[in-house]
């Protein structure tokens, strides 16, 4: 279908301002001119969109339906334009990123980033399944996440892989084993992250595949809820390896879990089709480098610091 843009600026304004003489004066062109513009939008979209003998002016269902479309798609367009016109603002960056890993890995990638780019960084810490409805929709630039079943045109560039852990209350018998088994955890009040959780989605399948089952008792939406809920006594949990380096000092340990082991891979992901500006490609070549510096230099100490917070 042809995208009539100067038809759909013409219907905007007589909705807007109920009034053909009205919306003319407002787009600075006749209204012979503007009464063809809206034919030519009615014979594509195939219905008529306003009820012309009203006055003002009213809109058909067809209308109705398509004007917010059209204001919103409209609006985004130019603000599009200026974005890409004015040189500062089309600096702007906008990253989706993991909690844990946002507050582990940004700091030091920003700070260097920013002594070379002013234009604005918009982070979105949020979960993994929201991350990724970003990315669906094209709302990003790119994003720091754990890498699942990704779709085609998103391009994954892994940077680290990391183990789960069991953590539990220092006290608990388990806290001074060398490694737990999902099938000793049968009797255990276990707590779950939340349905848009990656983490839950990688436990859930890995104790399909293996046949074990787990005795679920709380669900949060917060890692740190979790850990909180450890402490106090209430259940145990499995967290990713990074994400035990934030929680240190909650008077909780951290035991590796076997049978199954479960690992999550984390790295960068962007869509194939998206054009990064200079900035956000700096953006990107600073985070890499730091989270790959922190895992070399620090991998051992994450992991003696997560089994004895």
């Amino acid at each position: 279908m042809y995208l009539d843009l100067p038809g759909l600026e013409a219907f905007i304004a007589v909705a807007d301002l109920g009034s053909f003489h009205r919306a003319a004066m407002q787009l600075g062109i006749s209204q012979p001119a503007l009464t063809r513009r809206l034919q030519r939008l009615e014979q594509i979209v195939g219905q008529e969109l306003l009820v012309r003998r009203a006055q003002p002016i009213r809109l058909t269902p067809a209308g109705a339906s398509l004007l917010p479309e059209a204001q919103a798609a409209i609006a985004r367009l130019r603000q599009a334009l200026q974005r890409a016109g004015d040189r500062e603002r089309a600096q702007r960056i906008d990253i989706g990123c993991l909690p844990t890993l946002a507050v582990r890995y940004l700091g030091p990638a920003l700070a260097r980033h920013h002594h070379r780019w002013r234009g604005e960084v918009v982070i979105y810490d949020s979960s993994a399944s929201e991350i990724r409805d970003m990315l669906e929709s094209n709302q990003i630039d790119f994003a720091l996440a754990a890498i699942g079943s990704e779709h085609w045109d998103v391009e994954c560039l892994p940077l680290f892989e990391e183990p789960f852990f069991l953590v539990c209350p220092s006290g608990h018998p388990l806290a001074s084993r060398r490694s737990v088994s999902w099938k000793e955890l049968g009797s255990e009040p276990l707590i779950s992250i939340g349905p848009h959780s990656e983490n839950r989605r990688i436990v859930e399948a890995a104790l399909t595949r293996a046949e074990v089952s787990a005795a679920w008792r709380f669900e949060v939406r917060h890692l740190s809820t979790a850990v909180a809920l450890v402490a106090g006594g209430a259940g145990l949990t499995a967290l990713p390896e990074s994400a035990l380096a934030e929680e240190a000092g909650k008077d909780v340990a951290a035991v590796p879990l076997l049978e199954p082991a479960l690992t999550r891979t984390v790295g960068l992901l962007r869509r194939r089709d998206r054009l990064l500006s200079p900035a956000a490609k700096d953006l990107m070549s600073e985070i890499t480098a730091e989270v790959r510096r922190t895992v070399r230099l620090e991998g051992k100490e994450l992991k003696k610091s997560a089994r004895r917070p």
